[in-house]
């Protein structure tokens, strides 16, 4: 202990033991500071909320304040350009209200005629259930018929009100009482609502709040090692960016190409199943299945012999999309290759489940980009350079001295 005393200033000794007797306390009570960890974290909800809508309306809000700066040069204009970050804002505002607005107006009556349909068929849906269970009773022996009648009784016997009766006693035992839900609900709300306003004021001053953020990392790291930090910040945000924009294409390529294929077949309902097509497009693997299970119901409601049809027809289109589309597109937009991105989604998408399916391929572009930096730092530094058919040693001009490989 003598010997390394030296080392040790004496103004330090009670930091280190200060130290170890709150490691000590941490480990013997793991689980209370695990809680109270989560609690605090918890409290930032909004925050984090506010950073993903922020980073996803900075995406078009770059675009709309580059136009105004770029075409606000004339004096009579120079009000707009002073306040162009606030017009860029309100723009991007707009255009997302219009989004949801046009999509709204346009799936709803659809949704509704497609309710009709399915109530007005109910006597075809009937019939081809009892038909449906006849033949796996004679598929299977099992002795037994269903005839229309029997699934009319069945369903007219279901008691509408003991339905409700269950389902709000499932309800009540999953949020323990109708107040419980009440509160969940009206917290999601302003959760939602300051998060939006938080969103705002991020984008207002993003270039502050940067700023204050970089002192910080200055502050709290040697400056070789908050460089570093900036710089892999910086490819985050790049990857993410390209990401977000790459996923944007590829779901307006798959809606159009389903919209296409079912007009060209005469399938009904091209319009909406194109729309969520397009929506759950966002939602990588998992997406399209919603997108099928949604459309053979709306499809049915209209034209039963066209389900079968449609299925073959999505199915192929999903798999041109998720095998050809989807890796070109969006590997392209974040630079790797298809590979990569259908190995960054089945692996993140094992580990972390539907969460790493979406973060999947930005953050395999960030994990490529990274490893292929240290790589090649340590290549120079060797003074070696790895190329698709030999392996060269070179000079610090860049001059081939030797071929290794």
């Amino acid at each position: 202990m003598d010997k390394h005393k030296q080392y040790l200033p004496k103004d330090k000794i009670f930091v280190y033991i200060l130290f170890a007797v709150l490691l000590s306390f941490v480990v013997y009570n793991l689980q209370s500071v695990l809680n109270v960890i989560g609690y605090i974290l918890s409290l930032g909800t909004p925050f984090y909320i506010a950073i993903i809508i922020g980073f996803i309306m900075n995406i078009p809000m770059k675009k709309i304040e580059e136009l105004i700066l770029k075409n606000s040069d004339r004096k009579e204009l120079k009000f707009l350009k002073k306040n162009s970050r606030g017009f860029a804002i309100a723009g991007t505002i707009i255009i997302f209200i219009a989004i949801i607005i046009v999509f709204t107006s346009f799936i709803t009556p659809r949704i509704a005629e497609s309710i009709g349909l399915i109530i007005n068929n109910m006597t075809n849906y009937i019939s081809r259930l009892a038909g449906f269970m006849n033949k796996i009773s004679t598929r299977f022996n099992l002795n037994f018929k269903v005839t229309y009648s029997d699934v009319q009784n069945f369903f007219n016997s279901i008691n509408i009100n003991e339905f409700l009766v269950n389902i709000l006693n499932l309800t009540s035992t999953t949020s323990k009482s109708l107040s419980g839900v009440i509160s969940s609900i009206s917290d999601t709300i302003v959760t939602s609502v300051t998060a939006f306003f938080m969103s705002l004021y991020l984008l207002s001053s993003k270039e502050k709040h940067t700023m204050q953020l970089r002192k910080i990392v200055l502050y709290i790291f040697k400056k070789d090692r908050a460089i570093h930090i900036f710089q892999i910040a910086a490819e985050a945000h790049h990857y993410f960016t390209k990401f977000v924009s790459g996923q944007l294409l590829e779901a307006t390529i798959f809606m159009t190409i389903v919209y296409i294929a079912m007009r060209i077949l005469s399938i009904p309902f091209p319009e909406i199943i194109g729309l969520i097509a397009f929506i759950f497009s966002f939602i990588p693997m998992f997406g399209s299945f919603f997108t099928l299970v949604i459309g053979s119901i709306l499809v049915s409601a209209a034209a039963y012999d066209k389900l079968l049809l449609f299925v073959i027809v999505f199915v192929s289109l999903q798999q041109f999309e998720g095998n050809i589309v989807y890796p070109r597109v969006v590997g392209k937009s974040v630079g790797i290759s298809g590979l990569f991105v259908l190995l960054g989604i089945t692996v993140f998408g094992r580990l972390f489940g539907f969460f790493g399916v979406l973060i999947a391929v930005p953050l395999t572009a960030f994990i490529y980009a990274f490893l292929d930096r240290i790589i090649n730092i340590s290549l120079y530094r060797q003074h070696i350079e790895v190329t698709e058919t030999e392996i060269l040693e070179v000079d610090d001009d860049g001059q081939t001295v030797e071929h290794l490989f």
